[in-house]
């Protein structure tokens, strides 16, 4: 076999790879549908804030404005030193189904939101919990209700969507296409009952699954994982559901520098390595299928190797992809980037290794 038949070889094993991957995991999200049915549930919306002032005088008032009939929110005032305090005072007076709880200052502890959330759940007088952060808002008013939907069928852990606002550069069109492919793929996994993480601006589980896993304990030491850790460690093929439609999204601020991001998939990258073995694999096999695929093709067309077979391979995944996140991406608000999916594919398969390496130096 020669140089140009092994490129075309690797392009379609590549290709073969990612049609399974988009077949038995993307598709099913691609033909989801909305859950009709509702039992209505007492629910605790938990927020952690850390000097989070203006964004809780922003977004708070979004989900006490909620059409919920049984909800409290807990704000965990996690050691502000801004008007963290005052803020949640007033909002107090307004709204009697705030409880506010606070964390004080304690010099000689380094920990972080994972005891911000500990403190939070148990302050809860609800057995259903929904997460969000200070700097996200709710997509709609009917949010809680949504998210409450996935607890039906004594389903313990509810995996929701946290998408990021549209703005004018090119940093925001990476972030949210990143934030997008990586949803598709954790709630493809999810309905296809191989659930591996979630993120922390929207999410939803049980106290009862909370406690019967021990908390953060397996992963306190880690800074990060309060949210994509816990799910991989939790969740298993029954007790896990996915909610995702226009409403049962939150949404927040990208970052408006590289650095900034590069520095927050750091962070988010100190979790992945302690994922389930199977979780590991399935993801890394992912990606070598995905780079693979677009070194072959370039490699193909730089030396006019099979250069037809090697566009119609191309030209046949690009058409596959765009119908099957079609769906996905006017939930998430971002089909403005579909068409240019490529482009932000490949820019993204490079800095992949990036945050590795970052995130090895970091430890």
């Amino acid at each position: 076999m020669n140089y140009s038949e092994l490129l075309l070889v690797v392009l379609i094993l590549s290709l073969i790879i990612q049609a399974i991957y988009l077949g038995y995991f993307t598709s099913r999200l691609s033909f989801i549908k909305d859950n009709k049915q509702f039992i209505s549930k007492s629910v605790s919306v938990i927020i952690c804030a850390k000097n989070e002032a203006e964004n809780l005088k922003k977004n708070l008032p979004k989900i006490f404005n909620q059409k919920y009939d049984d909800f409290e929110v807990i704000v965990v005032n996690d050691r502000s030193w801004d008007n963290t305090k005052e803020i949640l005072i007033n909002f107090k007076d307004q709204f009697t189904n705030l409880k506010i709880v606070t964390i004080p200052e304690n010099k000689n502890d380094n920990f972080g939101k994972k005891l911000a959330l500990t403190v939070g759940i148990k302050a809860a007088k609800n057995n259903h919990l929904i997460l969000t952060d200070a700097d996200c808002y709710p997509s709609s008013d009917l949010w809680i209700k949504e998210m409450s939907k996935g607890f039906k069928n004594q389903k313990e852990i509810i995996i929701g969507v946290g998408i990021y606002e549209k703005e004018n550069s090119f940093l925001n069109k990476i972030i949210r296409y990143d934030t997008a492919q990586i949803a598709i793929n954790f709630m493809g996994f999810a309905i296809a009952k191989v659930p591996y993480m979630g993120v922390g601006r929207n999410l939803g589980y049980t106290q009862e699954i909370y406690y019967l896993n021990n908390g953060f304990k397996s992963h306190y030491h880690i800074s990060s994982g309060d949210d994509d850790l816990f799910v991989n460690q939790s969740s298993n093929n029954n007790n896990t559901d996915v909610v995702f439609n226009e409403n049962s999204l939150t949404v927040s601020s990208s970052k408006k520098d590289f650095k900034s991001w590069l520095n927050q998939k750091k962070r988010h990258h100190t979790t992945n390595t302690n994922y389930k073995n199977k979780h590991k694999f399935l993801l890394l096999l992912q990606y070598f299928a995905s780079i693979s695929f677009y070194i072959c093709f370039l490699f193909s067309l730089a030396s006019n190797l099979h250069q037809t077979p090697v566009i119609i391979i191309f030209f046949f995944r690009y058409l596959i992809i765009v119908c099957l996140f079609y769906k996905p991406f006017k939930i998430m608000r971002c089909e403005d980037l579909l068409f240019k999916f490529p482009l932000y594919e490949i820019i993204l398969l490079i800095c992949q290794p990036l945050f590795q390496i970052n995130k090895r130096n970091s430890i």
